[in-house]
């Protein structure tokens, strides 16, 4: 579509995530990192904190919230913990494809200029295939075209991937440290490659680093079933922040409204809403309505 735009964060995906801490921390908030969670306690019928699985315990003030997966959190619950009912609903919930992904750091000499190679590009190889067709859809990032920081001078960093559309069967079971597994990285990396020539035809050339990521790198390092995208769910069929275990709320990509980053933080802001008392609901209000009317504010920016 003409004028149609993909966002990008400066300082790459790390600066979201960065925003998101500091917004945790200011609140009186603590991130722990490498703290795996065992189970989710539920005791009496109601989520009552998390077990680690280093053996320590952390009690719930006054809920848990869950940003796993609707099937990843069926496994962290304790047997009994919800009905047979409930239990098959969330784990019959349908399911994205995964991803291939291709990480580079290029040499940019001679490159075209900033403006003109652009920094977002998608491919579809056959329009009649759609877009979770194997393969089939290509999106391409060069974030060093809009924030050079992100490499040392005269290199840019690529990324290109399979969008939610490659399947997971492919890889099931597969030793990631075996030839057969190394081979299907190259087979199915190739479409990348590919569609990356479209936009720079001597890239192979120029690399200097080359990761390629697949389903089973989504499943171990992002903690994915199976490595999806997410939810597929149908508009009207996304489910909000309550679960079927009283004290226990959800957000995340398996929750309204749907997968992708904006979607999922605005899943974790109305979990927040829907824990939070009215008299929280209306501080915020008015931290809103102090921003919107400062000079040079939202309400200024919007009203242009």
């Amino acid at each position: 579509r003409p004028g149609a735009v993909l966002d990008f964060p400066l300082g790459g995906g790390q600066s979201i995530i960065d925003a998101l801490v500091r917004g945790l921390e200011k609140n009186g908030g603590r991130l722990m990192l490498g703290t795996h969670i065992k189970q989710i306690l539920v005791e009496g019928g109601r989520a009552t904190g998390v077990q680690l699985r280093s053996g320590g315990v952390i009690r719930a003030h006054k809920a848990v919230v869950t940003n796993a997966s609707v099937w990843d959190t069926q496994t962290l619950l304790p047997s009994g913990a919800v009905s047979s009912k409930d239990s098959d609903k969330s784990l019959s919930t349908p399911e994205t494809k995964s991803f291939v992904h291709l990480h580079l750091g290029i040499d940019a000499t001679g490159l075209p200029p900033s403006e003109e190679l652009g920094i977002h590009h998608l491919v579809v190889n056959d329009w009649d295939l759609g877009v979770d067709g194997p393969q089939n859809v290509v999106n391409i990032s060069i974030p060093t075209v809009l924030d050079p920081s992100l490499a040392p001078e005269g290199k840019h960093v690529v990324h290109a991937y399979t969008a939610g559309n490659e399947p997971y069967d492919l890889w099931k079971g597969l030793d990631r440290a075996s030839e057969e597994y190394k081979r299907l990285k190259a087979e199915r990396s190739e479409v990348l490659w590919k569609a990356l020539e479209r936009v720079i035809p001597d890239v192979r050339k120029r690399v200097e680093v080359s990761m390629v990521g697949t389903p089973l790198t989504q499943e171990r390092f992002v903690r994915r079933h199976r490595g999806t995208y997410g939810a597929a769910n149908l508009p009207g069929q996304w489910p909000g922040p309550a679960t079927a275990v009283s004290g226990l709320f959800a957000c995340g990509d398996s929750c309204f409204p749907g997968i992708g980053v904006p979607a999922v933080a605005a899943s974790g802001v109305i979990a927040a809403n829907t824990i939070a008392p009215l008299a929280k609901h209306l501080d915020a209000l008015d931290v809103i309505e102090e921003f919107m009317a400062a000079p040079g504010g939202g309400y200024t920016k919007y009203k242009k």
